[in-house]
């Protein structure tokens, strides 16, 4: 792997960026002083923000619960002609890989440098906030690139040996276990309070790599107690890290409420003139005037999926994550250019297909209010550029509680408590009450864990880290196809496997990474 150029990225990137390097007289890359340092971890963070734009939900768009493929969403066996809709496609390998894979060594040549730093500074709060991202890189590298080059320091190797699934997945663990020994106590200790890593939010994310570790590639099945007990321990002291679901789901897109509970791990974005935010991130989501709500310029693309969208539980969750409908003008007089009322009308993905691709959109990561015609229905909060986008939150940690504790052979009423309270909020209901919507005790594990699986791609749809890599560990290429509408499985077709490891989960790392070294050489065919 070309550790020089990771190098070279990381110096070319950040020297637009405060001078977050300095050269001495010998003209060597020194770090002198604590804001360089900052500086210098604060642009890890970034990095993950560029990490986690519209060609990363294009690398996951393979899961059901999103669709770029436009012209390809049809229910019906005789569709209109192509051309009756607009007819956007995107060929998913050639856009995804190289920009999420630099970005990612970029945050880990900072990080590596600031380790090598710091080694002997004794300042365990940063030290522990590196270690958590390093292994948080190496985490998303691994479920993304499956055995990426294991990079730990600055030097140059161009004949890195290339390691197994379970080397890779070992050295995130022992990174995350240091952060876990390093980090403080708890949101108050952090370095930036309710933002930054604590000891919460190490076993928490350690939990979610032990889950994905007890599954596939790596099948160490052991990990899912390990994972349970992680999760667990969470869960019981939710208290003493300000750990929770929100009552509302809906609260978790608001501007007031970006610093909640229910955030794990997550990237804050904020306007460039608020101080509020030592981070201070650049919101990298944007929102077209013409267009209700988009990602970047283009990613009026990133639907749902349509057998998603129709299979999806007709529940207050439904509403908080998709753009279900829009106000049509009611006019009794037809020489009155005023409407008299306003209806409210659902999509219909099959009488109207067309319709339903060009308007159902995600409605998570930004806050949105309604208004009617002629402008938008809806809407975002003018100049709103504060949110958070979580990466986990504490949904994730009560289902994988209750499924990794399940899975380990220990189903108790403890698991369908941490499942029923995310039922019980999807339907807009008292988390802590019983209800008609909740799991019974009477299921076998079997029906617990399909239900639990479905749970959480509702959950967790069009999030960072969800519906995808849950596919991924469980194995489910076979059931893919049963996931979409026949009409919809063109788009796989149309990928290249010259772009995929043999084992199709995951992609190839960038070419020119192959070619400089030849372990990582791979043949497809």
């Amino acid at each position: 792997m070309k550790r020089i150029y990771l190098l070279f990225l990381a110096v070319v990137l950040l020297s637009c960026e405060d001078k977050m390097f300095k050269d001495n007289e010998d003209n060597y890359i020194v770090i002198p002083g604590e804001q360089e340092v900052l500086d210098l971890l604060n642009g890890a963070y970034n990095r993950l923000i560029e990490v986690h734009n519209s060609d990363y939900f294009v690398a996951l768009s393979r899961a059901d619960d999103i669709n770029i493929y436009e012209y390809y969403e049809y229910p019906d066996p005789n569709p209109p002609p192509k051309n009756a809709c607009l007819q956007y496609g995107t060929d998913i390998p050639k856009n995804v890989s190289g920009d999420i894979y630099a970005k990612l060594y970029t945050a880990i040549a900072n990080i590596n440098k600031l380790l090598q730093h710091l080694a002997t500074s004794g300042n365990n709060i940063l030290l522990g906030e590196l270690y958590f991202l390093r292994a948080y890189c190496y985490f998303k590298l691994a479920r993304l690139f499956g055995t990426p080059p294991l990079v730990t320091d600055i030097d140059v190797n161009y004949f890195i040996e290339k390691p197994t699934y379970k080397e890779v997945y070992e050295f995130i663990e022992a990174d995350m276990l240091k952060a876990l020994e390093l980090l403080p106590e708890t949101y108050t200790g952090a370095r930036v309070p309710g933002e930054t890593p604590h000891k919460g939010t190490a076993r928490a994310v350690l939990a979610e790599i032990y889950l994905a570790m007890a599954g596939y590639p790596v099948n160490d099945a052991s990990k899912y107690s390990e994972a349970a007990c992680l999760a667990g321990e969470v869960i019981e002291t939710a208290e003493y890290y300000n750990y929770g679901l929100l009552n509302d789901m809906s609260d978790l897109w608001k501007k007031d409420n970006r610093h909640n509970k229910e955030n794990i791990f997550g990237l804050f974005f904020t306007d460039s003139s608020s101080n509020e935010n030592t981070i201070n991130l650049k919101p990298s989501i944007k929102v077209r005037d013409d267009f209700y709500l988009g990602w970047q310029l283009d990613m009026k693309l990133y639907h749902t999926s349509m057998k998603f969208f129709m299979s999806f539980p007709n529940q207050y969750r439904r509403e908080v994550s998709f753009t279900t409908g829009r106000f049509l003008q009611v006019y009794n007089d037809l020489d009155i250019a005023i409407p008299d009322s306003f209806i409210y009308v659902i999509y219909n993905p099959i009488e109207d297909p067309c319709d339903f691709m060009e308007y159902v959109l995600s409605k998570k990561f930004i806050e949105l209010r309604q208004r009617v015609p002629p402008l938008s229905e809806w809407c975002p909060i003018p100049g709103n550029n504060v949110v958070t986008l979580y990466l986990f939150r504490y949904a994730h940690t009560l289902l994988t509680y209750a499924e990794a504790k399940t899975r380990a052979g220990e189903m108790d009423e403890t698991c369908f408590e941490a499942v029923n309270m995310i039922r019980r909020r999807a339907n807009k209901l008292d988390i802590y009450a019983p209800s008609e919507f909740d799991l019974q005790p009477g299921l076998t594990s079997e029906q617990f864990l399909d239900s639990l699986v479905w749970e959480r791609a509702w959950e967790l749809c069009h999030e960072p880290e969800g519906r995808w890599f849950d596919m991924v560990r469980l194995d489910l290429r076979k059931k893919l196809p049963g996931y979409f509408l026949p009409n919809s499985l063109d788009q796989y077709a149309s990928l290249d496997s010259r772009y995929f490891n043999k084992d199709w989960y995951f992609y190839l790392i960038p070419e020119e990474d192959r070619f400089l070294n030849p372990n990582f050489e791979e043949n497809d065919k």
